[in-house]
């Protein structure tokens, strides 16, 4: 994807608007699956669902998962969306995550979203908005979306 020379004008969404579905790495086949994490007024629905080897899991109510890694909160997977640059991991919660981070990255003019809160991109770590590291870690983005 070409590098856009645009002002940033992506919502002004927080961080936890992208935890709906994480997407990991099948403990079963090693290819991408999807943790969905839905809330609904019959209660929460938390299920791994992969759709290359039809492996299903569903939560276990009262089990606590270690978040050593970068994973996913549930089930403790490693996202499937991340990758090293310079040291530093980046990572994405699923690809709408990513496109976001993309887009933020890639545009030149970044300007405050609302005054209320604090956003998810201007809580991106510094080597990922460092505008020395654009180039590379746009690379690396579109590198992860063709995964």
């Amino acid at each position: 994807m070409p590098i856009q020379t645009h002002r940033y004008s992506g919502p002004p969404t927080r961080f936890h608007s992208y935890m709906t579905h994480f997407s990991v790495e099948c403990p079963k086949c090693d290819k991408e699956a999807l943790v969905i994490n839905h809330k609904s007024e019959a209660g929460k629905v938390r299920r791994l669902v992969c759709s290359n080897c039809s492996h299903i899991e569903q939560e276990v109510p009262g089990k606590t998962y270690v978040n050593a890694s970068v994973g996913d909160p549930i089930f403790d997977l490693p996202l499937w969306l991340q990758g090293e640059f310079k040291g530093d991991v980046l990572w994405a919660c699923n690809r709408e995550h990513l496109g976001e981070i993309r887009n933020y990255v890639a545009s030149k003019l970044r300007e405050r979203q609302t005054l209320t809160h604090t956003t998810m991109v201007e809580k991106l770590p510094q080597f990922i908005k460092a505008a020395k590291n654009r180039e590379g870690i746009l690379k690396l983005i579109d590198k992860l979306l063709r995964k």
